[in-house]
């Protein structure tokens, strides 16, 4: 359930949509949100941080998410953020923003996001492939599609068998090296 309001909550999910995409980050007070900056800095990847609501939104309407299921609250949500502060592993498909407060608030790193873009490039591969003999330029956006798709189910398949959050396995990997 998403909600528009002035006034958020500790721990609160916030999002913000944009042209294409949207993006999230958890209210931790003060005016503050820690958030997975990913590319939001022009194409260069970033750490999970801490930064003003208004940096955070760039002047657009900030959304709420309310979970049914939350398995954390409040402080609890904003310490599990924190405990991942400068974290940065940041993938658009198996470890963005959205995984990230999904992760902080239900214990299960989850992006409703990535799966609708999943199901729109399956649309676009289906419908192309259909009309791929009217001209040549559709059997490359098929297969491209196609592969797209393949290589995100790889991805969450390979995420699903370790049967951790990925961000244990990547500290595990920097602490050995």
């Amino acid at each position: 359930m998403l909600e528009s309001s002035k006034k958020y909550h500790l721990g609160s999910h916030l999002i913000v949509y944009h042209f294409g995409y949207s993006h999230h980050g958890i209210y931790a007070g003060k005016g503050r949100v820690i958030h997975y900056s990913g590319f939001a800095h022009f194409f260069k990847k970033q750490p999970i941080e801490i930064t003003s609501i208004e940096k955070f939104s760039r002047g657009k309407k900030i959304i709420i998410r309310h979970y049914e299921h939350s398995k954390y609250k409040h402080r609890a949500v904003v310490r599990r953020m924190r405990s991942r502060m400068h974290e940065n592993n940041y993938h658009l498909i198996i470890n963005n923003c959205e995984h990230l407060c999904s992760w902080a608030i239900t214990g299960v790193e989850s992006s409703p996001q990535v799966m609708k873009m999943m199901g729109r490039l399956t649309t676009i591969g289906y419908i192309s492939s259909i009309m791929s003999y009217m001209n040549g330029l559709f059997l490359t956006l098929a297969t491209a599609c196609f592969a797209l798709v393949f290589y995100i189910k790889i991805k969450l398949k390979s995420q699903a068998k370790m049967q951790i959050p990925t961000y244990l396995s990547l500290r595990d990997r920097q602490q050995k090296k």
